[in-house]
This record gives structure tokens, sequence and C-alpha cells, in this order.
């Protein structure tokens, strides 16, 4: 009979952070799809020496099935998110798992929600990494597909695993692509030309602190309704975005203006997923120096983020920063790009992504479980 045992692994403890770090590297090495995670990124959050795991509760777990690693898995608790959705929410992250390993997954879950209940938590959302722009979601669709970075492939198993816990797909997440050629874009694209109202201009990396605090509040303002996200301080932006300042193209990190105010935001994104899968977790000088030389080299790419502050909807300044963009890959030789990830009740933004000839699909879901 098979031996399930579920550890408990401490952030101080290096040999186990660097166990359950190269945990799913070992179990997916060999798909084509695969994206390993920055190793030193994950262990800066788990090791607690990240800025959005200061405020953050959190436990590690890794499952195992006669000695051997069958799953792992995170339970977290962001307050300044409970605080910001008013509801005792919290999650479960970094969730891997290999095949034919269903009840040391449950066991795993089950101590995580046995976790997360004790500290007054009612319902958990997963895979979420304890904040939006951390990582989230798990593929339900195209598993034959490459991956858009930075969306991760997963094995259709893992949706198995989360429901057979009694998890529920309750937040789909659209992508959309964009045809250039298409009638409806090309009538927007005409449109955003006689808009001489707003005014579009890259970042500026020479006022980098400035421009980054202004792109911070316009994000925190324009996603505060969006279920996943909840405002994020100045420490947190500047992590997430200074190391992508050397290898940052200006013209895909975008800022509008309406009458010289500061009213909206557009962020683009190349491809690197295949850059990422060659780095095989590591990011060194090796590493580094690639990106700096290929980070614009790139055949695909899409709309990360778009916002408007509510004051300046209907004044077509998203029109002009979604063109303004997807002009930008149309220069480098697209002929199509994303626009991505689509909360399914989020009609405003799926029906922009449409009035541009978007087609849309679900490709991703988080999943969540009531314990209370």
């Amino acid at each position: 009979m098979n031996h399930t045992e579920v550890q408990r692994i401490e952030a101080n403890d290096k040999p186990g952070l660097r166990r359950f770090i190269s945990f799913e590297k070992s179990v997916h090495k060999e798909n084509r799809w695969f994206v390993p995670e920055i190793d030193a990124d994950v262990n800066n959050c788990l090791s607690g020496r990240s800025s959005y795991y200061d405020e953050m509760e959190y436990k590690i777990f890794i499952a195992t099935c006669d000695d051997k690693d069958a799953s792992r898995c995170t339970a977290l608790i962001n307050r300044r998110y409970q605080e910001a959705k008013g509801e005792a929410i919290g999650f479960i992250g970094h969730f891997a798992a290999a095949p034919d390993r269903d009840s040391q997954v449950r066991e795993m879950i089950g101590q995580a929600e046995t976790w997360l209940k004790e500290r007054e938590v009612t319902r958990i959302v997963a895979p979420y990494n304890g904040a939006g722009i951390l990582g989230m979601g798990l593929l339900t669709a195209a598993f034959d597909e490459a991956p858009m970075f930075p969306f991760n492939w997963h094995p259709p198993y893992y949706n198995t695993y989360l429901t057979e816990s009694g998890y529920q797909p309750t937040y789909p997440l659209w992508h959309y692509t964009i045809d250039f050629t298409s009638d409806k874009y090309q009538a927007v694209k005409q449109r955003t030309l006689k808009n001489h109202n707003v005014v579009v201009r890259p970042i500026n990396k020479k006022l980098w602190n400035q421009d980054l605090e202004t792109y911070r509040q316009l994000f925190n303002a324009a996603f505060i309704d969006e279920w996943e996200f909840h405002p994020l301080t100045s420490d947190e932006f500047h992590e997430f975005f200074d190391p992508m300042k050397p290898v940052l193209e200006a013209e895909q990190m975008l800022i509008g203006e309406v009458e010289g105010n500061a009213a909206g935001f557009c962020l683009g994104q190349p491809d690197w997923s295949p850059l990422f899968r060659s780095f095989k977790g590591k990011m060194g000088p090796i590493q580094i120096f690639r990106l700096l030389f290929s980070a614009n080299r790139y055949s695909r790419a899409g709309l990360l983020g778009i916002g408007v502050l509510p004051d300046y909807r209907g004044s077509g300044l998203a029109q002009s920063l979604a063109v303004k963009l997807y002009k930008r890959y149309e220069n480098h030789g697209l002929k199509q790009a994303f626009y991505y990830p689509v909360n399914d009740d989020n009609t405003r933004s799926r029906k922009f992504a449409e009035s541009m000839g978007g087609t849309g699909r679900i490709i991703y879901h988080c999943y969540d479980k009531q314990i209370s």
C-alpha cells in the first residue's frame, strides 16, 4: 500500500525550498510547452524576501508517496486583499502534481484548507499565488498549443485534481485574437486618427520613478473592481517592473492623457515563452545577456492590460491606447496580436475586444471552494 505523508516546509529551509521549486520542472521537463518559473523569483517570495510577501501569511506543503515527492502547494492569506474585497478569502498557490497521485493531492489540499480555516478563511481561490500579478489560473483548453507568456502550460489532470477536491471553475479567463486585417480593427484604427482629444505616449525611462508611480495609480484605480486585483504598493510595483526596465520596449508600456491628465494605461507583452523555456528556471549572467539580446525578437505579442479611469470612459482613450500598441506590433511585422486575459464578467472589456474584430475563447480558469 502506498504511504502518503504531507510535509510542511519552513521559509528558512533552503534545501526544502529548492526541492519545492524544482518539483514541477522534474515532472514536466519533457513537455514541449512547459515554461518553468524562475527559481530565484519563487525563492524570494517563499523565503520572505519579496515585498509581496511582507504582510502575507503562508505555509508551504509537499506531499510524498513512498518517500517520493508527489505534489506541492502553498496556502496563502493576503490581508490587504481581504480588506479590499471585504471577504475572508484565502488562496492555494504554486500548485503542481505528478500524474496518478489523487490521494496525495487530496491529502495535501485538505491540510492546506485546514491551515486556512484555522485562520478564519471562509472561501479559497486556486490556483492563485497571493497576488494576481504573481500568477494565477489553470489551463483548461488548448493543451496542444503553445501558451502565451506569461501564462503557462498545465496538464489536463491538474483540473481533475481540483474538481475532485471540491473546487469549481468559477472564474473563466478569455483570450482574444485581434486580426489586424479585419474590417472592424481597421475601422477602429481609422477612428483613432480623428480623435485629437487624447494623447498616448510611451513611458519615459528617464523619468522612470515618476512615470511608474503614475502607472501604478492608474492600474490600482482602473482595476479596483476586478476580482483578482487589489491595490499594489509602490515597493511591489517596483519589484515587478524594475527588473524589466533594461529590456522593456517603452512603446509597449503606454500612458494615456486627456487634457493633460493621466487617464489610462496600456501594457503590451511579447511572447517570451520560448526564451524563458530555454532558461530552465535559471536567471544568471548568461540568461540576462540572452534576454537583453533577444527580448525584442518575437513572433507573437499581445495586450496584457488596459485601463481607463471611469471619468474618461467614452472619450476614445481605450481605443487610442490599444491601437497605438497594436500599430507597434504591425510595424514589427505581426499580422495579429492577442488581447488577454479578460474576466468572463467584464462585459465592457469583452465588448471592446470584439469591437476590434477580436475572436475569443476561454483558455484558463481559476477555481474556488467554500469551506465554512
